[in-house]
């Protein structure tokens, strides 16, 4: 797992971000979900 911190994300940022591992390996949505959740946060639930 990536270590995201303060020093990792400038020294991506000035070699182009070309040293960062892939995150979600899968990232194909499946089939069908249980639940779907839209529109979450802090704004959203404030309006």
């Amino acid at each position: 797992m990536t270590r995201f911190n303060a020093f990792s994300l400038l020294k991506n940022a000035v070699t182009g971000h070309k040293d960062w591992t892939e995150q979600w390996p899968d990232s194909q949505p499946k089939a069908a979900y249980d639940v779907v959740i839209v529109g979450a946060g802090g704004h959203g639930l404030g309006a």
